[in-house]
């Protein structure tokens, strides 16, 4: 019963445990940044205060205190200190902001810092978590029960309430509560846990474990000998059962989705497994237990099995084309968590009694043996985190490291190995699993790691696209592809695990560009740019064409993103080896609270919203720290992308986005891709020559007639709402802020609402009114230019209904061609592009003309309103029998759109018998006709 009792406390303390390290990791990102970095200096300062508090207990002796009133003072003291730092920790980052400016160049120094900070602000708590286990086993009620039984339960039990706190705080707590919440839910469990020992000691037995009464309250022994083998294979398992969660998780996001509800859910089976493990290995005999062998064989058994899961892991296969990434169904998190690292959690979670038994044949104090097992098993899962992201998984990949932390297991299953009188069968049954363990490892399947590569890459490459690099980094994995066309380089993308970050698709680069543009046409006197993410350097890329930019800092979270750029982006002048840019390694929230500087503009496109961290970039608070960087009248420009988002959130982050930014407004082109845009003050009215700026010069110009903006008045086309809108919108909608995080939750969008919430923007003569009638608009847009923004409100709205539900192309084709003189829409309708135009020109130059670059250059003609040159390719591709009927109908209309009705009709009464008479071809004709006066035929 007592054993019962004691384990229902550590299953409290685990279940609150667990919730506050969720919650100072999350607040840490506020204060410390979300690189990779300062995630594994907060978690080494988080293991290396429970690395303290086992110090305490491995040299503990006896004192006139009972241990459940140590236990209880001790939760009662992590409750209290736990809550307190999630209201401390994001402070950190203003009250050390001198400092962080003053290292802000110094990385080793500053990494030391802000180590110092967290080892000592997390000091107090983690201590008294790695305290109460060992304390409570020198309990007075549970000496009758045998160590191995005892270590089992109650690690087990606290294991298994960690299991409970990874999952309720977020999937539930953080989202009902936010942080501060949730903080005082674990406050209040770690609380009860406090009441419910003092409770019971009320109503325990009045035995208790003292040393005459002048003993000091606090005495430390040291008269035993340190049993250094188990020890050190306490170590050696801390340092793999981490570096194997490292790993596992890299494997796992080529095929799930990186939110933190996903890393909740795997991290919650990896302690399930370690808890289930701990119950299991108290259920063995001492005798048993105490088998010199039992841990040799766990530990050949936890390395077979590190390589058998990773072989038999349930991954689709490329080649069987039903390939899914990205998941983010909890079941399928779930199972395949379970598969991958389930049983080697298992295992994991039964070495650590076996290895504490072991220990306390040499160390007979209870709380003395746990100690020492748990202080060196604590250091070993310090550093298991460093060694895996910071050297295995950048030097030799996962699958490697995965063959790694095998073998070192089978070393340490020789390290544990002792003289043995066993029975025959047991030392056969262990020099088997060794035989299966070196058979597995000769025999393992080298190349399988390529098959989840392509797995996560695999739906990106249905469009030809092929790989160029592969790279695994510190943070992620990293795949560069390139989609070729006519055999040139058309466009590169960047898979980062199995989700496309960002690409250098034409249509993806007029929004990347738009972030540069904008606000440089709105503030044309800016002389310096930050960047936050670099992507595949389409933003900056924009930024370096403007020569009049003085200093273009560029921040993001991997090195190996600007590596990938220097090396494999010849598609365009690579914008690092600008002289103006500096590249900077840094989280982009952590960079703006250390520096000093003040920019005019700062921009930015962050990683999916949905991806663990990134919400971190999309608060009040974040966007208030954004105005506070930026010069009077300075500019943010922001991606929103509304389809990755539910309508409630969407209007979740404009409501923080003005809050930040009274003179808020968001823009956007023909699709989805929305930018939200403040000013740090009023606006300054911009003249229509200072507007007119970018179009004057050739590569700024250049770049903006190749995304569609090729006059002012398109850019101004671009418009749909100010604040007075967003406040209407948002009313009663709570803002995104840190401390409510989960209002940016893990629903998937239903992008027909989205489409129903864009729409009414889109629509021309509400857009055209909206623009009219904004105070912001009157007050920064030149006014002589007001009257000519209406027609170009039509063009896009005609574009995002053809893209949106389709469209009659080649009625929208008759309005750009005779109602305008843009280039953009005239290639968009015929499925072309501006860097399909130049691959099929530069092809054109040759002696034949390929037939797959017709059609582009067909585009081309009709953009520069050549009618008689696309005349002369499509008769030429006549001449060799139509590649489809589009090409005829292009040709009938042309024919008679450039004033030769007569030729029009013959080539339609040469194909009359092969043309189906559908709603297009009747529409066609009677347009032709009314237009032309051409004669159908038949």
């Amino acid at each position: 019963m007592r054993l019962a009792i004691v384990s229902g406390l550590l299953f409290l303390s685990g279940i609150s445990a667990l919730i506050f390290e969720v919650l100072w990791l999350r607040v840490a990102g506020l204060a410390f940044g979300n690189s990779i970095w300062a995630a594994a200096l907060i978690l080494s300062s988080f293991m290396a205060g429970l690395a303290c508090g086992n110090t305490i207990a491995a040299f503990l002796g006896k004192t006139r205190w009972r241990p459940v009133v140590c236990y209880g003072w001790l939760e009662f003291m992590v409750g209290l200190t736990g809550l307190s730092l999630i209201f401390v920790i994001p402070l950190v980052g203003t009250v050390m902001r001198p400092a962080f400016q003053i290292l802000a160049d110094h990385q080793t120094l500053l990494n030391s810092l802000r180590f110092g900070i967290s080892f000592l602000i997390l000091l107090g708590p983690t201590s008294a978590m790695g305290l109460t286990l060992p304390l409570l086993l020198a309990d007075s009620g549970l000496q009758a029960t045998k160590f191995n039984r005892a270590v089992g339960l109650l690690y087990g039990f606290n294991t298994l309430g960690a299991v409970l706190g990874a999952l309720s705080s977020e999937m539930f707590l953080i989202q009902r509560f936010g942080l501060a919440g949730t903080g005082m839910v674990a406050g209040a469990l770690s609380f009860t846990a406090a009441g419910l020992a003092f409770l019971l000691l009320r109503t325990g037995s009045s035995e208790e474990l003292i040393r005459p009464k002048d003993t000091p309250v606090h005495a430390l022994r040291v008269d035993y000998q340190l049993p250094w083998r188990p020890l050190l294979v306490s170590f050696g398992t801390g340092v793999i059962a981490l570096s194997l969660e490292i790993v596992w998780f890299r494997l796992l996001h080529l095929y799930v989705a990186s939110t933190s509800a996903a890393f909740a859910i795997m991290l919650a089976v990896v302690l399930a497994g370690i808890a289930i493990g701990g119950i299991l290995a108290a259920l063995p005999t001492r005798r048993l237990a105490n088998a010199p062998v039992l841990l040799p064989g766990l530990l050949l058994l936890a390395a077979i099995a590190t390589l058998l899961t990773y072989i038999l892991f349930p991954a689709p296969v490329a080649s069987a084309r039903e390939v899914t990434t990205d998941l983010q169904s909890w079941g399928q998190i779930a199972w395949l968590s379970f598969a991958l690292i389930f049983p080697v959690a298992l295992i994991s979670g039964a070495l650590l009694p076996l290895i504490a038994a072991r220990v306390q044949a040499n160390v007979l104090e209870r709380t003395n043996a746990a100690g020492l097992t748990n202080l060196s098993n604590t250091l070993g899962a310090t550093i298991g985190p460093l060694i895996a992201g910071f050297v295995l998984l950048p030097t030799i990949g996962f699958q490697s490291a995965l063959v790694v932390c095998a073998v070192a297991y089978a070393l340490l299953a020789v390290l544990a190995t002792e003289p043995s009188n066993s029975p025959g069968p047991i030392k056969l049954a262990v020099f088997s699993l060794a035989a299966l363990m070196i058979g597995t490892t000769v025999f393992f399947p080298v190349r399988r790691d390529r098959v989840h590569f392509a797995n996560a890459r695999f739906v990106y490459e249905t469009d030809g696209s092929r790989l160029v690099r592969k790279v695994e980094s510190t943070s992620d994995t990293l795949q560069l592809l390139r989609c070729d066309l006519l055999g040139q380089p058309y466009y590169y993308r960047l898979v980062t695990n199995g989700f496309s970050m960002s690409s250098t698709i034409p249509r993806s680069q007029r929004y990347m560009r738009l972030f540069a543009y904008l606000p440089l046409a709105l503030r044309p006197e800016s002389e310096n740019v930050l960047q936050i993410c670099y992507g595949v350097g389409v933003t900056a890329d924009a930024l370096v064409a403007d020569k009049q930019l003085l200093q273009i800092e560029i921040v993001d979270i991997s090195k190996e993103v600007f590596n990938l750029a220097l090396e494999h982006f010849p598609s365009y002048p690579d914008p690092l080896r600008d002289p103006r840019v500096k590249p900077i390694v840094q989280d982009g929230r952590y960079y703006l609270q250390a520096t000093r500087h003040k920019y005019d503009v700062i921009t930015g496109e962050p990683p999916p919203l949905k991806a663990a961290g990134t919400v971190n970039l999309y608060t009040k608070e974040f966007f208030a720290l954004m105005k506070s960087r930026l010069k009077p009248n300075g500019i943010v420009s922001f991606w929103l992308p509304i389809y990755q988002l539910t309508i409630p959130e969407t209007k979740s982050i404009l409501a923080a986005f003005h809050a930040a930014f009274p003179n808020a407004s968001v823009w956007g082109s023909s699709d989805d891709e929305w930018i939200m845009l403040g000013i740090n003050g009023d606006g300054a009215s911009v003249t229509g020559s200072e507007l007119g700026r970018l179009w004057r010069n050739g590569s700024t110009r250049d770049d903006l007639c190749s995304i569609g903006i090729e006059n002012p008045t398109q850019l101004a086309a671009l418009y749909l709402m100010d604040g007075s809108e967003i406040d209407r919108i948002t009313r009663g909608i709570e803002p995104l802020s840190d401390w409510y995080p989960k209002r940016l939750g893990d629903e998937a969008p239903d992008l027909s609402a989205v489409r129903d919430f864009a729409t009414p923007y889109m629509e021309a003569a509400n857009a055209s009114r909206a623009f009219h009638a904004s105070e912001l608009i009157e007050r920064i847009w030149p006014q002589a230019q007001m009257a000519e923004v209406d027609e170009a409100f039509v063009l896009r709205e005609m574009s995002y209904r053809a893209r949106v539900s389709g469209s009659n192309w080649l009625a929208e084709l008759d309005v750009y061609l005779r109602r305008s003189r843009l280039r953009a829409p005239v290639l968009t309708v015929l499925q072309s592009d501006e860097e399909r135009v130049s691959i099929a020109e530069k092809l054109a130059r040759q002696a034949v003309i390929p037939a797959a670059a017709r059609p582009d250059l067909v585009a081309g003609a009709l953009a520069r309103r050549d009618f008689a040159g696309a005349i002369k390719l499509l008769e030429l591709g006549r001449k060799q029998g139509f590649n489809n009927e589009n090409d005829f109908f292009l040709l009938t209309y042309l024919y008679c759109l450039n004033g030769n009705v007569a030729k029009a009709e013959a080539l339609a009464a040469n194909r009359a018998e092969g043309i189906p008479r559908d709603w297009f071809v009747n529409w066609l004709w009677g347009d032709l006709q009314a237009e032309f006066g051409f004669h159908p035929p038949g």
